[in-house]
């Protein structure tokens, strides 16, 4: 048997302290990501674009900006464009 650790007065496995730590680890980080935020969190805070002096942008139903929308689209024709461009030369 190997080494054994003294935990207040008890003796502790090395792969037993090593779970409860990752158990333990998981526990703290699950408590503060799903904790209901405080009252002082949860007031108004202007969107990124607000914060430079821009108008607000719109949204749609779903929530997607549509500025976002307009700049994936217009990269995703960029690249179909790219790409028969390589065919075309192949």
């Amino acid at each position: 048997m190997g080494a054994a650790y003294k935990i207040f007065g008890r003796t502790v496995q090395p792969h037993v302290l090593a779970i409860s730590t990752f158990v333990a680890t998981a526990a703290v980080t699950s408590y503060f990501t799903m904790k209901p935020k405080s009252k002082d969190e949860t007031k108004e805070v202007p969107h990124l674009n607000q914060q430079n002096g821009e108008k607000p942008s719109t949204a749609n139903a779903d929530g997607k900006d549509d500025n976002v929308m307009k700049s994936i689209e217009g990269f995703l024709n960029d690249l179909e464009k790219d790409t028969k461009q390589d065919k075309k030369v192949n």
